[in-house]
C-alpha cells in the first residue's frame, strides 16, 4: 500500500509540475527542458567524437593564421577519421591539416587538471593546449626545439637543422646550418632573426636563412619520457621546455595526455563558449523576463474578461 501510495505522490508531483501555472514553476521546466537540450547535444557529440571535451575554442593567436581567436574546433579521437601523423610524418606522405603538415593535437599541459566544463572561481582548471604535433620522442632522447621564423606558411621539405655554435656577438649566441662559417666578427643585419628561448638568446643571420624555410635545432636536454613535440604555427619556437604559469616547464606530451586532434575549425563560433557564463546569465534572465511578460498578459486578459462579464450582467 506505501508503495502505491509512493507511486501515486510522484505521478502527482510530476503533472502538478508539468502543468502548473505558477511562474517558478513554469522557469524550472524551461531550464530544465535547457539543461536536456545541451546535455543530448553533448551525448551526440562524444558519441560522434569519442573524446571529451568535443569542442575547444581558441583563445589565442598561437596557431594564426590557420587557427584564429573565436573559431570553434571540433576535436575527436587521435586515430578517429584517419590515422595520426605527426609534422615529420606528414611532410614525407604529403598529409597537410590546417595549412601544414601533421595533424593538430589538443592536450592537457603536463597532465594538467581539465574540468570538462571551466567556470571561472568554481571550476577553472588549466585549458587545453592546441599546438601541430611535430615528432613523437623516445624516453631519454634528446628534446627538439623546432624554429620556424616563417611561421603561418606550410612548411617546406627542406627543414634544415641548425647548430649552437660557441661564438657570442653582442650577448646573442650564432646559430648556423651545417655549410655556413661565421665568424666572431659577424655584424648583425636587418634580416637577421633575434630569439630568445629557454632563457638563451639567439640569432639567425639574414644570409643563412632560406626563404619559406623553417629551422630544426637539437637541445642537449633528454626526455624523461616518450611524448610528442608540439608547437603552435604562430610561434617562433615549439612548447617543450618554455614555462607555463603553476605547471613549470611544458614537457613532451604523453599519450594520456592527449584529449584528440582537430577535425574541423568554424570561425567566430567559439566566441559563445569563451563567455559562456555571461551568456548563460543573459539567457536565464532573457527567460525569467519572458515570464514575467506572459504572467503580466495573462492578468491582463483576465482583468478584462472579470470587466467584460460584469457589463454584461
Amino acid at each position: 500500500m506505501a508503495d502505491g501510495k509512493d507511486n501515486r505522490s510522484l505521478r502527482g508531483f510530476i503533472d502538478q509540475f508539468r502543468t502548473s501555472d505558477h511562474w517558478a514553476v513554469s522557469l524550472a521546466r524551461d531550464i530544465l527542458w535547457l539543461v536536456v537540450v545541451i546535455g543530448g547535444i553533448a551525448l551526440t557529440l562524444y558519441l560522434i567524437c569519442g573524446t571529451w571535451p568535443a569542442v575547444v575554442t581558441i583563445e589565442s593567436e598561437s596557431m594564426v593564421p590557420h587557427m584564429n581567436v573565436g573559431d570553434l574546433v571540433v576535436v575527436v579521437q587521435k586515430d578517429r577519421y584517419g590515422g595520426f601523423q605527426t609534422w615529420d610524418e606528414g611532410r614525407y606522405t604529403g598529409y597537410t591539416r590546417f595549412g601544414d603538415y601533421g595533424d593538430v593535437l589538443i592536450y592537457q599541459p603536463n597532465g594538467a587538471y581539465n574540468p570538462g566544463l571551466s567556470l571561472p572561481l568554481i571550476s577553472p582548471g588549466v585549458h587545453p593546449i592546441i599546438h601541430r604535433a611535430m615528432i613523437k620522442t623516445g624516453a631519454g632522447q634528446p628534446v627538439p626545439l623546432y624554429i620556424n621564423p616563417y611561421r603561418g606558411r606550410l612548411t617546406p621539405f627542406e627543414y634544415l637543422p641548425l647548430n649552437a655554435s660557441n661564438i657570442t656577438v653582442g650577448g646573442y649566441t650564432l646559430l648556423y646550418t651545417g655549410t655556413l662559417n661565421q665568424s666572431e666578427t659577424h655584424v648583425p643585419g636587418k634580416n637577421d632573426l633575434y630569439l630568445q628561448l629557454s632563457g638563451h638568446r639567439y640569432v639567425l643571420p639574414g644570409d643563412s636563412m632560406i626563404p619559406d624555410a623553417g629551422y630544426l635545432w637539437a637541445h642537449g636536454e633528454l626526455s624523461a619520457h616518450t611524448g610528442y613535440i608540439t608547437k603552435g604555427d604562430n610561434n617562433s619556437g615549439s612548447d617543450q621546455g618554455s614555462p607555463i604559469s603553476g605547471l613549470g616547464a611544458l614537457e613532451p606530451v604523453k599519450d594520456e595526455w592527449v584529449i584528440g586532434k582537430a577535425l574541423f575549425a568554424v570561425p567566430l563560433v567559439g566566441y559563445l563558449p569563451l563567455h559562456i557564463v555571461e551568456v548563460t546569465i543573459i539567457i536565464l534572465i532573457l527567460m525569467a523576463l519572458h515570464e514575467l511578460y506572459l504572467r503580466s498578459r495573462e492578468k491582463e486578459q483576465n482583468t478584462t474578461q472579470k470587466k467584460t462579464g460584469k457589463k454584461k450582467r
